[in-house]
């Protein structure tokens, strides 16, 4: 129980403070690029986090990245209260970024050694999504936007003490190599397809509480909003992922993504967002649950493939601001939906291609 405690708390942090940095950001004066940049340089330093560090598990043990990664982030989440403009806030969100891809690799790979259920393990990060969005919200209606912050740092903190309980378990260290090209190709149709639906994905998210202020919602909407995507990930992680095939998982998930993404430019107001939200749910439960138990039942490597994972979640948030700044200068918040849709299809298209391929291959081999 104290590693899906560790997911809650540590998943609850991160998105109390993810939802309104935009919003804190603009009360500061800075403009939608500049927050493009900011989201885009945190996403870079959570990837390489998430690789070297995912990597360093591997061979190095689990429980050390554990608490050294938490207590980085309970400092980090911290200092967001002193930023002022824009270099400041750009400078500790990139701290942010980079100790928060600390610990989540070694966490997964701790989890599988411990032998418990994977599923259910992932679908505590989204009851944490939820907690995060529904108090932080609270907070942010009722105190002020830093006190979101030093919400995510106590969550942090309380993460910390708790992972210093943790029994060691006995580790034998891998030679990973630095640029793990044949774990890449191995497991080449998740990553690729992954990387396209969610850097659509991340166009949508870089002005999401923008767009959502834009539909009437208030700060407590905002994260309420978020909660409900989250408790649906949560319910159908718990009682549906561990038993469905996960190559079915992921295809589903990355077809309803796309689905999902174009009915967010149908609604007029935020009540219309709403059950939107429960689709998304599903097709990010199914996505994310469906690639992590790919990932580690198919290779020993686990810390490694689960960092991988990470740091494409993270080019991915890198590429999606990147290319939401562009499309935002012709377009708007619902151009960057129809965008975002689209690619999702795309990324469905090609992970049935990868997984054709990779079947045709094993099948050729095996005559020879």
């Amino acid at each position: 129980m104290k590693t899906k405690l560790l997911r809650f708390l540590t998943f609850a942090a991160s998105m109390a403070s993810w939802n309104y940095i935009p919003i804190f950001a603009r009360e500061l004066g800075i403009s939608d690029t500049n927050i493009g940049i900011i989201a885009g340089l945190y996403s870079t330093a959570l990837f390489f986090s998430s690789y070297l560090f995912g990597r360093a598990s591997d061979e190095r043990g689990r429980k050390i990245f554990i608490v050294i990664g938490l207590i980085i982030s309970v400092v980090a989440f911290f200092l967001q209260v002193f930023a002022n403009d824009f270099i400041s806030l750009l400078l500790i969100r990139i701290l942010v970024g980079f100790s928060i891809g600390i610990y989540p690799s070694a966490l997964v790979a701790y989890v599988y050694k411990a032998k418990e259920k994977m599923g259910k393990f992932a679908s505590f990060g989204s009851l944490g999504w939820v907690f995060g969005s529904l108090f932080a919200g609270l907070v942010a209606l009722y105190f002020a936007l830093k006190g979101v912050f030093i919400l995510s740092s106590l969550l942090c903190l309380v993460a910390f003490l708790i992972a210093l309980t943790l029994t060691e378990i006995k580790h034998r260290p891998l030679n990973i190599p630095l640029f793990p090209d044949g774990i890449i190709k191995k497991n080449i149709s998740v990553y690729t397809s992954f990387l396209i639906r969610h850097s659509g994905a991340h166009m949508i998210w870089t002005f999401w509480p923008l767009f959502l202020l834009g539909l009437g919602a208030d700060l407590f909407w905002v994260g309420a909003i978020q909660a409900i995507n989250s408790l649906t990930q949560f319910v159908v992680m718990f009682l549906l992922t561990d038993r469905i095939n996960s190559k079915k998982l992921v295809w589903i998930g990355i077809l309803l993504s796309g689905i999902t993404f174009f009915t967010f430019t149908l609604a007029s107001n935020f009540w219309e967002i709403l059950p939107t939200q429960v689709l998304l749910g599903i097709s990010w439960a199914f996505l994310y649950g469906g690639s992590l138990k790919y990932l580690t039942d198919r290779n020993i490597e686990k810390a490694t493939v689960s960092g991988i994972l990470d740091s494409v979640t993270s080019l991915s948030s890198i590429i999606g601001p990147f290319l939401a700044t562009i499309v935002i200068s012709f377009g708007d918040y619902r151009t960057t939906m129809y965008v975002a849709s689209a690619m999702a299809f795309i990324g469905f298209v090609v992970y049935q291609i990868l997984e054709r391929s990779e079947k045709i291959f094993k099948s050729t081999a095996l005559r020879l």
